[in-house]
């Protein structure tokens, strides 16, 4: 029987790996397009919640396009973005103080304890298989007194999950997190003082979101229709408002810091610190 521990507990469909490609490539296509992505309040509110410092060198996991790992780029030594789809990574650049490596965060090349602070701003949903060793290796690369800051779109409240999920099911194969589902994953991984922010994006378009989602129009309109006929518990949750042809939901992100307790050694085999430098020098952006 397969240890739940494994996957943290979460349930979803399983991927393939040759459609997981396509969807990225779709997807890469009109990523920075995504209102919700480049909300700057909630980018404002993620990269406050990390207390950057000049020293800090932060690893981006799931970095995408870089959206993260440019807003952080000036307040730290080094970033390194981590993506496992190269079509995400080629709307990303090299300039400065950032690196970016295509690599799936639960294969691990990086040494023990070699990150000031590890970022992961809506990833983990899509971490379908070994969700909890992806956390664990996050927990692994941070240095003892490390930060983890961590963000994922969830339900606004449990009455309204199963609307959540039946309009995801339409769209891609992802995990549904609630809020003491984020907090129990970092917990299991060794985190401390775990801390939750609330952030609501306010008056986002769901026809932007659907237009720019690589789906098929087919598909965009099913989803719209959830949202113009929903049921009035999920039109208060999300306070959705009918405007010229479009709805507007409020979005509710949970913004997570842990932190790796001080002078913690992660379990994990030995690798040369060497490793980390040849990986940043050899890996195509």
């Amino acid at each position: 029987m397969r240890d739940p521990r494994r996957s943290g507990g979460f349930s979803a469909r399983r991927g393939n790996r040759s459609g997981d490609l396509e969807f990225w490539k779709l997807r890469a296509r009109t990523y920075n397009r995504l209102q919700w992505a480049q909300q700057s309040s909630c980018l404002r509110a993620f990269v406050r919640a990390g207390g950057f410092r000049k020293g800090d060198v932060v690893l981006d996991v799931g970095t995408g396009t870089g959206i993260v790992a440019h807003a952080v780029a000036p307040m730290v030594a080094e970033v390194i973005g981590l993506d496992k789809s190269q079509d995400m990574l080629a709307h990303s650049n090299w300039r400065g103080n950032k690196y970016f490596i295509r690599r799936d965060i639960r294969t691990p090349i990086f040494a023990d304890g070699v990150f000031d602070k590890v970022t992961a701003r809506m990833v983990f949903h899509h971490i379908l298989e070994g969700t909890q060793e992806a956390m664990n290796e996050c927990h692994r690369v941070l240095k003892p007194g490390g930060l983890m800051v961590f963000s994922e779109g969830i339900p606004p409240c449990a009455e309204v999950k199963p609307d959540y999920e039946e309009i995801f099911r339409h769209k891609e194969k992802r995990l549904t997190f609630m809020e003491g589902d984020l907090v129990r994953l970092m917990r299991r991984a060794g985190f401390r003082n775990i801390r939750v922010r609330i952030h609501w994006m306010r008056r986002m378009s769901v026809r932007n979101w659907l237009e720019n989602s690589g789906l098929p129009p087919s598909v965009q309109r099913t989803i719209f229709l959830l949202h113009e006929e929903a049921r009035p518990a999920f039109r208060r949750a999300y306070r959705l408002m009918h405007v010229r042809g479009d709805c507007l939901i409020d979005m509710k992100m949970a913004i997570l810091t842990g932190e790796k307790e001080a002078g913690v050694v992660s379990d994990g085999p030995p690798r040369k610190s060497a490793r980390f430098r040849r990986a940043l020098r050899r890996s195509e952006p």
